[in-house]
């Protein structure tokens, strides 16, 4: 998808619904290329399938690859980009042995080549595709690749992005025949150049002209007026003008959703820092994206980094995994959900997987050796994978595959993207495959504990029904089972008294699981925290050496101390915000220390940027949770997360 700011340079006038398909093969073809450049993709793409149709065979080649090339561009841009692709690289060799004939063709195809290669987030394959447009072109038509070529190469702070933005803007500027919001346009993709150099000072400049183009802050809002305004932020906010950044971000619409706020990621995994990634936690980016009414992530590119592309690619990789439920996105106006920015910053938090875990990999195993392998799709962010999920539903009902059933209606019951009430009958129906399929307990208790969680009436009733799980006396004659379900009951927050959590860690150290089972290290852990709590130091020390753990080792299974008082207030709420109307929230990391204080809270992600971080984390330094305990009080392997949201009185 071609950059928002882009779309007045494509601009075109819509014709009414076209007439009956022609029936001569030229005319049919002359309707097909009149949809095709008047953007009718629907049109076009039904005229040249049955022109292909027709022609199948021809000994035309000039025809076929000039249909395949149009058809591929088309195909492209209602979102099938393998096939569109496909038919480009098909239809352009023909097309290149007569350039100055198709230059426009041409163009176009390397144009579609590189937008699909730019959203795949392969730059290198997008600027070689956008080259090859440039070199087709002239005038003002170089303008296209020329702020192409800039989007994908304005990281490499090697000068070349800002060359080709500068060639863009002085094109436009010179031809009197192209609209001054076209121009405010080009111009602002320069100034995104510019703030990525680092002059900041010239790219404020440069986009309070292009405002001004655009007729200033009024309450019109194209892609493009958002786009200026937006950079304008940013470039406020870099030159110290905090005022006019919060002014030029309501002017945006971001954080102003009143009947409909731009909700946070059911799945929103943070890029972590390090080797693996190339990020550091003093790397920030600013990635724009859209946001399908399926909850999917497209059109992800970076902004703003003060890094180089790398960094800007591994922040725009971590938001193309982010998965918003349907519902939540459906709710969100389509013109807001075409370009939303979120500030963004890497994690040093260490994975803390469930108590479950072990469970899990037992489950897991039992349906592989039982024919049904973990899919494909299971890997994919979590939108995508919902529909190919439901999917496999169907076909494992209908083909009485019990392993398979139980695998996806699990994965379907434990989806953040699904309501409560669309879960229930998939964690019911995922049980009764299990009986029906005479699974062993562990995967039975799997599958009850889904049951409890999704049917529980709110917290206290789910953990009431785990409770319950324990008067099966199978379930409880299983050292895995018994022991996941007691280490639940011993962390459920709020819920579990004092005796009876310790009750459950101490039946979890008395089963016959190895010593060193993650459960059993937990349990460890959980009761050093105890012995700590009751002022019994000795008993904690003798506990946490039975982990094995060093001070500053981290264990597979930990468990996360409990909030004894909660720092978000309402009157942490930013003033600013309060008094602009803004709405969003702020994703917050932090570490906890042995005695529960809060320790270094960043921000790692937030929507809008730049708005609620400091408040966020305000909140998290005010939280308190109870006391652990860790050798020397040290604070190894507590990073935490959390997600706060801003919220004005309805």
């Amino acid at each position: 998808m071609l950059d928002p700011i882009l779309h007045g340079l494509l601009a075109m006038a819509q014709a009414a619904a076209p007439a009956p398909a022609p029936q001569t093969p030229q005319a049919q073809f002359d309707a097909a290329n009149t949809a095709y450049a008047e953007q009718r993709c629907a049109d076009a793409l039904r005229l040249y399938d049955a022109l292909e149709r027709r022609t199948a065979g021809s000994s035309n080649a000039v025809l076929v690859g000039a249909i395949a090339v149009r058809k591929g561009i088309c195909l492209v841009r209602t979102g099938d980009s393998t096939t569109g692709v496909a038919a480009i690289r098909r239809g352009l060799p023909t097309l290149a042995k007569n350039p100055d004939e198709f230059a426009a063709d041409l163009g176009a195809g390397y144009l579609a080549l590189g937008n699909v290669s730019f959203d795949a987030l392969d730059y290198d394959a997008a600027t070689a595709s956008y080259r090859d447009a440039l070199a087709l072109a002239k005038g003002v038509g170089r303008v296209l690749p020329l702020l192409a070529l800039s989007r994908t190469l304005a990281f490499d702070h090697d000068g070349k992005a800002l060359v080709y933005a500068d060639e863009a803007r002085r094109l436009v500027e010179a031809d009197p025949t192209v609209r001054k919001e076209t121009v405010a346009a080009v111009q602002t993709r320069y100034a995104r150049v510019l703030l990525n150099e680092g002059r900041t000072a010239d790219a404020y400049t440069v986009l309070k002209d292009s405002l001004k183009k655009q007729g200033g802050l009024d309450s019109r809002v194209s892609q493009s007026e958002v786009a200026t305004r937006a950079d304008l932020a940013q470039a406020a906010l870099l030159n110290g003008d905090r005022e006019k950044a919060r002014t030029y971000l309501a002017y945006t619409g971001a954080g102003r959703l009143e009947k409909a706020p731009f909700a946070g990621a059911r799945q929103m995994d943070s890029a972590p820092c390090g080797a693996a990634t190339g990020l550091k936690p003093t790397d920030m980016a600013v990635v724009e994206f859209a946001l399908g009414d399926d909850g999917i992530v497209r059109s992800v590119a970076p902004v703003y980094t003060t890094g180089n592309r790398a960094v800007a690619l591994a922040f725009a990789r971590s938001v193309a995994d982010w998965s918003w439920s349907p519902d939540d996105a459906r709710a969100i106006p389509a013109f807001w959900r075409q370009s939303a920015r979120v500030e963004l910053r890497c994690s040093t938090a260490a994975e803390r997987p469930s108590v479950r875990l072990p469970l899990d990999e037992a489950v897991d195993a039992w349906l592989t050796a039982h024919g049904s392998p973990a899919p494909a799709w299971a890997d994919l962010p979590a939108a995508r994978a919902l529909p190919l999920a439901q999917a496999e539903a169907v076909r494992a009902r209908a083909a009485g595959d019990r392993p398979g059933q139980m695998r996806v209606l699990l994965w379907l019951s434990d989806s953040q993207l699904l309501t409560d009430k669309e879960r229930r009958p998939l964690a019911a129906e995922a049980l009764a495959a299990g009986q029906a399929a005479n699974a062993p307990v562990a995967v039975m208790t799997r599958l009850r504990l889904e049951d409890s969680w999704v049917n529980g009436r709110d917290y206290a009733d789910a953990a009431r029904r785990r409770h319950g799980l324990l008067d099966r006396p199978e379930l409880t004659a299983d050292p895995l089972s018994a022991a996941t379900v007691r280490m639940l009951i011993a962390t459920e927050t709020g819920v579990t008294s004092a005796a009876d959590r310790a009750r459950m860690i101490d039946a979890v150290l008395a089963s016959p699981l190895p010593d060193r089972h993650p459960l059993k290290v937990a349990a460890l852990l959980a009761r050093a925290d105890l012995s700590a709590q009751r002022g019994d130091v000795a008993g904690a020390q003798a506990a946490f050496r039975r982990t094995g753990l060093t001070s500053d080792q981290c264990a597979l299974i930990a468990p996360t101390p409990a909030v004894q008082r909660q720092g978000a207030t309402s009157d942490l709420y930013p003033a600013e915000a309060l008094n602009m109307g803004f709405e969003g929230w702020a994703k917050i990391e932090f570490d906890i220390a042995a005695d529960g204080r809060t320790l270094t809270p960043r921000t790692i992600a937030a929507y809008p940027p730049f708005v609620f971080g400091d408040a966020a984390q305000k909140m998290v330094a005010a939280t308190r949770f109870r006391s652990s305990f860790r050798p020397d009080n040290d604070t190894a392997c507590t990073g935490n997360a959390t997600r706060i949201n801003f919220q004005l009185p309805r």
